[in-house]
């Protein structure tokens, strides 16, 4: 299945247009927590409280991964 993954917060978007293919929503969803520790990471001031939408390639938003400080304390730690 082709998963979307979209991060969205504070009135802006980045949307995906090509999307993904993955077996299993499990793996979206892991895919997704993937891209929030990455945004939070690297882009620590701008995007918490954003969050990372998977869609399916109908456009049905099927789960939203917030974009926490927690996850940059999970990386600080993991390090």
């Amino acid at each position: 299945m082709r998963y979307f993954f979209d991060f969205v917060g504070h009135e802006r978007s980045e949307l995906e247009y090509t999307g993904r293919i993955l077996p299993t929503p499990e793996e979206a969803y892991d895919a997704a927590e993937l891209m929030a520790l990455d945004l939070i990471v690297r882009r620590e001031d701008e995007t918490i409280g954003w969050a990372v939408n998977v869609s399916s390639a109908e456009g049905r938003k099927l789960f939203s991964i917030p974009v926490q400080a927690s996850y940059l304390a999970a990386a600080q730690m993991a390090a």
